[in-house]
């Protein structure tokens, strides 16, 4: 895995194929998935969860997101936390897209699952490498 990621030169791919159009990149880490994504101005995703925290970083932009049934526009700087499990979604406010950087542990995976979803929809899908990014993990420690 390198160690250095241009996101600029990266493919961009459907952070949220199901119930979003929020377009971006991201690594996937051992622990950490982190990426880069955005949201078009006029546009929204429909509420859906996933197993896996999430944290985002707003970079540009305007967002109201609606998480747990709570809601609250954030702006450039804010920083905002969706719980595992738990239901959100999010409208672009204004006329700028919406850019945010997104951090989520590896249990999951980047995509959530559309709320209306079945429970059988909620197993972790397989995430490619990830047996080999184990493997390869140093220890934290030496060997006793």
């Amino acid at each position: 895995m390198p160690y250095f990621y241009d996101t600029r030169k990266m493919r961009k791919r459907l952070a949220g194929k199901k119930y979003s159009p929020a377009l971006g990149t991201w690594v996937d880490g051992e622990k950490i998935i982190f990426g880069r994504i955005t949201i078009p101005a006029g546009t929204s995703s429909k509420p859906h969860s996933h197993p896996n925290e999430q944290f985002i970083y707003v970079v540009q932009g305007r967002i109201r997101n609606t998480i747990g049934g709570k809601t609250r526009v954030s702006g450039p700087g804010g920083i905002i936390h969706i719980p595992a499990n738990t239901v959100h979604h999010a409208s672009v406010v204004g006329k700028e897209d919406y850019v945010f950087i997104t951090a989520k542990d590896t249990s999951w995976g980047i995509q959530g699952i559309p709320a209306k979803e079945p429970p059988a929809a909620r197993q972790a899908p397989a995430r490619p490498g990830a047996k080999a990014a184990r493997k390869k993990r140093t220890p934290s420690r030496p060997p006793r």
